[in-house]
């Protein structure tokens, strides 16, 4: 006779009790020494909607990600492809709709889909193609002088559509140069200023089944991101962002996942990321105290490729300071 191990609750003081110091974990801080970079931007109309082609670049440190003694090789990551994405929005919305530097920075992210392409983005991180376009526009329910637009990026091989909301000027106005539209990397959130925060994620218990976490989220800003800056969410900052929750949602998960089939990280494979919904429900979200945030595994299942592997999959999906985000992750066993 067979007897069923029943498993207890876990506690943990912070994520890193189990995962390790963040330095070299690319959820810890190893998306932070990624550098972006836009080039040969264009932007034109075709039947009235907008739309930006350009060229971008991402580089990443050799130790940008370590488990045991190994570096793990750069890919382009989720977190790169909202970042470049935003950015491309802007631009196009700078130029379709005639937004000056102050109105930017009023501009914030309601909702943000991406999905994975058919093969990472590896090799070619030194240049691959970009764009955006608008595919729609509808009032904003924050009021009458705003507006809500759609648009759909790519980025390398991977796709991500947002939604922004922003100001609805009572009149055409001229739009900035378009070398002059996103500024200072520094002072935007979606630019370099999410290199000036770190996010804590404390009071960790992961419940007994391995599929539902609560912690709480405490997010530090200093240099520029803790004041006010520019371009996208600019104006609302400093605030809890759509990176600092899709960071410490992935922290909370990894640790389920591992748990769930009794895995230590240093023997883990990369996290691949298929699909990431991010929808948030206002602009301005104070980043002072900790907050509470909830993780649990959706429709975790195991896979079997006819090689002999087993992959595990689940859904990741976690709340905080009123942005919910869901996540679509698979990672080989070893």
């Amino acid at each position: 006779m067979i007897v069923p191990v029943q498993r207890s609750a876990l506690s943990y003081d912070n994520v890193q009790d189990c995962l390790g110091p963040g330095e070299h974990r690319f959820f810890g801080e190893g998306y932070k020494r990624a550098n972006h970079r836009l080039d040969g931007l264009t932007v034109g109309v075709d039947d009235g909607a907008s739309w930006v082609h350009g060229v971008a670049a991402v580089s990443y440190p050799t130790d940008w990600s370590r488990k045991g003694t190994t570096d793990q090789s750069p890919h382009l990551s989720t977190i790169d492809v909202l970042l470049l994405g935003v950015q491309l929005s802007e631009i196009v919305l700078a130029r379709h709709v005639g937004l000056d530097t102050e109105q930017r920075r009023t501009l914030w992210v309601r909702r943000a889909r991406i999905r994975a392409g058919s093969s990472p983005v590896e090799e070619e991180l030194t240049g691959f193609p970009v764009s955006a376009r608008i595919v729609g526009q509808s009032p904003s329910p924050s009021g009458p002088d705003r507006g809500t637009a759609a648009l759909e990026c790519t980025v390398g091989t991977l796709r991500i559509w947002t939604e922004i909301d922003h100001p609805a000027p009572p009149g055409p106005a001229a739009a900035d140069p378009l070398d002059a539209v996103l500024g200072s990397p520094g002072r935007r959130p979606f630019g370099d200023a999410h290199k000036s925060r770190r996010q804590h994620v404390e009071n960790v218990v992961i419940d007994a089944d391995r599929t539902r976490a609560t912690a709480l989220l405490r997010v530090d800003t200093w240099a520029e991101a803790a004041a006010p800056g520019d371009g996208t969410e600019g104006a609302f900052q400093p605030s809890v962002g759509l990176v600092d929750v899709f960071v410490a949602a992935l922290q909370l998960g990894q640790i389920m996942l591992y748990e769930l089939d009794e895995v230590a990280r240093a023997d883990s494979n990369t996290l691949w990321m298929r699909r990431t919904l991010f929808e948030a429900d206002r602009p301005r979200r104070p980043a002072r105290q900790p907050l509470p945030i909830t993780a649990s595994l959706v429709d975790p299942a195991l896979l079997r490729t006819g090689g002999g592997e087993t992959w595990r999959s689940a859904d990741i999906s976690a709340a905080a300071a009123g942005i919910r985000m869901t996540c679509s992750v698979a990672h080989r066993l070893p």
